[in-house]
């Protein structure tokens, strides 16, 4: 047997060990990214225009989450995700394919070459399905468990990349209680909600009088962590001036209180956490370069609940067994139901649909998951809301941005159809000028299709 055969060939999944799956090489060929490429280091990439994707691109024909390449011991699996143009293979339109030679796929105004490449992408699992609070027994958690294990025996410093809900910081803490560490303690840090004019303090700390409101001098977040774990979370979102700060502090392990005088050494590990994809960012000008590599030696990026749906019966079952007690059992109709999700929320969001379900004892999507039902014409028909998820289960700017793009959606084609489609007579109708009625129904119209506003609109 060939390597190329030993590589591609249909077998056992271990519980424990490797896993070869076949990589590949992926070069933008025509496009407005001509000339990027990119070598597969990981399980899978996804490609798009978005923030929360692996490779950005500014095509402006492709969707915010266009498809997904990953590696599999048979070839390369590649899946649209639903995009607004499609994903396409020759004259074909694909929605899931595996490769098992070079091909060039087009999308938008993109064309990406796709090469196989000649060795294997080797993916280490462990045989264990939980790793301190999280759970899961797809191959692809296994291979987290796997990274953080290994982790957990050094003070390396970690990033978890993943979407919001996918318990980053479960997994964090489960890396500090596995580690030498454990008995210290662990401060987590939402860089996302701190204010601009607070981080300096909230990280490092305070003297008396150092700014308006100091009444008393108190210890930052890394100085309350000495001799522990620090948990920087959304650390993507930190303005570029504190990420030159939180480098000093990391590169000479000591830090200065603001308005202080003295150095105070500090020993802690450090996990960071993002929604997005930093190397991305970097590339992007978005992220310090130096910041990137100094915080990512182990790089572990978390998959969504919605591409290991195999996780989802076991996950369930916990959440409901912390209701209602080990006896109680997830029944088959629910489970059909999660399995059809598509899960924005990720484990937060089933966390919370579990919740309504040992509530109400309803396996419908209108309860479960906030749809609204049949109109008075007996269609199904979504309301304003409908669609965006479970709201609860996400960060406050996220979701208000999810229910503002609904709501944007929902009105401004609707007072156009009132009027006859004359714009004039819609913006009288909405109260609003012609132009900003304009400006507004475009933006709508772009959040529907996936795509920025065009000239045309």
């Amino acid at each position: 047997m060939s390597d190329n055969d030993d590589i591609t060939a249909t077998r056992a999944i271990p519980t424990s060990g490797l896993i070869r799956l076949r990589g590949a090489v992926l070069e933008v060929v025509a496009g407005p990214d001509r000339g990027f490429s990119t070598k597969m280091e990981s399980p899978a990439l996804t490609i798009g225009k978005g923030n929360d994707v692996d490779i950005r691109l500014t095509d402006p024909a492709i969707s915010r989450r266009h498809l997904e390449v990953a590696a599999t011991a048979d070839g390369l699996l590649v899946r649209d995700l639903g995009s607004r143009n499609g994903t396409w293979l020759g004259g074909c339109r694909i929605a899931e394919a595996t490769l098992i030679q070079d091909v060039t796929l087009s999308f938008g105004q993109t064309s990406m070459a796709v090469r196989l490449a000649d060795g294997a992408l080797d993916l280490e699992v462990v045989d264990r399905s939980d790793f301190g609070g999280a759970l899961g027994a797809s191959i692809a958690m296994r291979h987290v468990f796997a990274l953080l294990e290994r982790a957990a025996k050094s003070n390396v410093t970690v990033l978890l990349e993943a979407e919001s809900g996918c318990g980053k910081e479960v997994l964090a803490y489960a890396l500090h209680t596995e580690s030498t560490r454990r008995d210290e303690p662990f401060v987590a840090v939402d860089c996302a909600s701190l204010p601009e004019n607070l981080i300096e303090s909230e990280l490092f700390g305070h003297e008396r009088g150092a700014f308006t409101g100091a009444i008393a001098s108190r210890a930052g977040a890394f100085e309350r962590a000495h001799n522990g774990t620090i948990f920087l979370d959304e650390l993507g979102e930190l303005p570029m001036e504190q990420q030159a700060k939180l480098l000093r502090v990391l590169e000479k392990r000591e830090i200065r209180r603001v308005g202080g005088s003295k150095t105070i050494p500090i020993d802690v590990r450090v996990i960071a956490a993002t929604n997005r994809r930093l190397a991305e960012a970097v590339r992007r000008r978005e992220f310090r370069e130096d910041l990137y590599y100094r915080i990512s030696v182990i790089r572990v990026v978390v998959p969504p609940l919605r591409d290991r749906k195999e996780d989802i019966p076991a996950l369930a079952q916990h959440f409901l067994s912390r209701i209602r007690g080990a006896d109680a059992q997830v029944p088959a109709d629910l489970v059909q139901v999660l399995l059809a999700h598509p899960w924005p929320g990720n484990v937060r969001e089933l966390r919370n649909v579990v919740e309504r379900w040992a509530t109400f004892e309803s396996a419908r999507p209108e309860v479960l998951f906030g749809e609204s039902i049949n109109g008075p014409s007996g269609t199904a028909k979504q309301g304003v809301l409908g669609g965006i998820g479970d709201l609860a289960s996400l960060p406050y700017h996220e979701a208000k941005r999810r229910v503002l793009e609904a709501f944007d959606r929902a009105y401004f084609p609707d007072v156009l159809k009132r009027v006859g489609g004359v714009v004039a007579k819609a913006a009288e109708l909405a109260q609003v000028p012609r132009p900003s009625f304009h400006r507004m129904l475009s933006r709508a119209r772009a959040a529907e299709a996936g795509a920025p506003p065009s000239e045309d609109d």
